[in-house]
């Protein structure tokens, strides 16, 4: 394997590795605050944040991924310091600023003419702030570009867990010093609380806005930082991009989907918990969703460069890779379901088994976990889609599947609320990873996998997903103090990784092909 071969693979490691550091602090918030709030005011945190992120994927437009081909493109083509590279990273700059001034301008503006919204004194208050820290956040996207483009995503490392610090910097003082004696189980909502509820929101700002910083710092040595709104640029980016930027923004929002109906039919300000069960599951599966962009993200260097067959084994090995560790993930929140949640908050969020409205986040955590895996597919297909040119045949698809998923949770969740919830949303992620896999087929695009090492590992996933149903039962008829579950976890994920050490091996290996062959014609860029 060549140097530049392993130089994905190390990249993409070290990715993985900091954004599952990152991950982990962001457990021990979710703790923090979710413990605090309790699940009602819990479910207004998730609500704020969750309907700006609602806009997120509208505001990328899939702009992110288009501009790292592009960019690697022209770093093969004229030099890492050449201005032709460096215009175009700051056209792609004035695009993002483009795409926020006017997305998060409307949904500001929307959002205080829900009355769902506006008659719940937290939720109206955290917005500004929610949207603040969306805007930043997807200001910092923007701003990483170099440092995918030239090998450092070390640097971006450093800044998420700084980024992590900054937030505890804030959060820690109000929960544990200043507001410490706040009750938000309270009914008699108080100017205290909604003080100590929106510091909590704040805190989140704090390291959107500290992580800007850092990014910024640790960029201007590689590309100079400039935000150059080029109209006839941005327009004609998204015009070309426009069917799959939507198709994008289609497959992102459904995922909230089941949060908004929640919240409008089973509001928090009428006492309802529903949408603080849900917020904090879906809260953990949105932690582990970048572990197929870390992976992603770094091939799209090198996939520029090879024959289509080179592309479909690449993404082929990335399939088996992160289907391999969704599944696995997803086993982990079926067996383990309870003692995660009990970890991660109070046992307020706990649900019992006796009937369908008792249930809790522990209970929607498994489902959930199939979304993951669903998820994780979908992502690989969108890199192979946007690798081979074809980012906008997902369109029709994923509109047809989000118009099918909001009929059926209009018509489930007023009945079945969390359980409706579930429903609907496995059902629009399996309606767009099936209508994913089905265009690829139409156009010859099926990722070539390593069916040995594939089998291997799935027979061995197979096998611990048998081992997880047993191991569940005996865990519910326990109570397991804390560093007993973390000897079993520790165990049984070990013994899982040592059985499927050589094959995952094989299947790194695979990320990278020794053949090169450029291609002009999959080499065009957006001009």
């Amino acid at each position: 394997m060549s140097e530049d071969h392993k130089l994905v693979i190390k990249d993409a490691a070290r990715q993985l590795f900091w954004r599952v550091l990152s991950a982990l602090f962001g457990f021990v918030i979710v703790k923090i605050i979710s413990y605090y709030l309790g699940p009602l005011r819990y479910g207004d945190y998730g609500t704020i944040f969750r309907y700006f992120a609602r806009r997120t994927a509208l505001v990328d437009f899939w702009v992110y991924t288009i501009a790292m081909r592009q960019l690697s493109v022209l770093k093969q083509q004229f030099g890492e310091k050449s201005k032709e590279l460096i215009s175009k990273y700051h056209k792609f700059i004035g695009t993002r600023v483009f795409m926020i001034t006017i997305i998060y301008t409307l949904a500001i503006v929307v959002a205080y003419l829900i009355p769902a919204y506006t008659e719940n004194p937290f939720i109206i208050r955290g917005l500004p702030l929610a949207m603040f820290y969306s805007a930043s956040n997807m200001f910092v996207g923007i701003q990483q570009l170099p440092l995918q483009l030239f090998w450092k995503m070390k640097r971006l490392s450093w800044s998420l867990i700084i980024a992590r610090f900054s937030q505890l910097a804030v959060l820690l003082p109000v929960v544990y010093l200043f507001f410490k004696e706040v009750d938000f189980s309270n009914t008699e909502i108080s100017g205290v609380m909604i003080v100590a509820f929106c510091l909590v929101v704040f805190s989140v700002v704090a390291s959107a806005l500290w992580q800007n910083v850092e990014i910024y710092k640790r960029t201007q040595d590689l590309l100079p930082f400039k935000v150059d709104i080029d109209k006839q640029f941005t327009k004609n980016l998204l015009q070309k991009n426009r069917r799959y930027g939507f198709s994008y923004f289609f497959s992102s929002f459904h995922t909230l989907i089941v949060l908004m109906f929640l919240g409008w039919i089973f509001p928090t300000a009428a006492g309802f918990k529903y949408v603080g069960f849900r917020a904090l599951a879906l809260s953990l599966i949105e932690m582990l969703l970048i572990i197929p962009s870390s992976l992603g993200n770094s091939l799209l260097n090198k996939l520029p460069n090879y024959s289509l067959e080179g592309k479909k084994k690449s993404i082929g090995n990335l399939l088996t890779m992160v289907t391999r560790i969704g599944t696995l993930i997803a086993i982990n929140f079926f067996t383990f379901g309870r003692e995660v949640i009990r970890i991660v908050s109070s046992k307020e969020f706990i649900g019992t088994r006796e009937s369908l409205t008792s249930r809790g986040s522990n209970q929607i955590l498994p489902f959930l976990g199939i979304v993951l895996v669903l998820s994780f597919v979908k992502q690989v297909f969108n890199y192979l889609f946007v690798a081979t040119e074809k980012q906008n045949v997902l369109f029709n698809i994923n509109l047809i599947g989000l118009i099918i998923g909001v009929i059926v949770g209009i018509i489930v969740i007023p009945k079945r609320n969390l359980l409706g919830g579930v429903i609907t949303q496995i059902i629009i992620e399996l309606l767009f990873t099936a209508g994913a896999i089905l265009v690829a087929k139409k156009h010859k695009l099926l990722p070539t996998m390593q069916k040995k090492q594939s089998w291997i590992l799935f027979t061995i996933l197979l096998l611990a997903g048998i081992i997880g149903v047993f191991l569940k039962n005996y865990l519910e008829s326990q109570e397991l103090n804390f560093f007993l579950f973390i000897v079993i976890a520790v165990l049984f994920n070990g013994i899982i990784l040592l059985a499927a050490l050589k094959p995952i091996k094989q299947i790194a290996k695979g990320l990278t092909v020794e053949e090169i062959i450029g291609n002009p014609d999959e080499q065009q860029i957006v001009n």
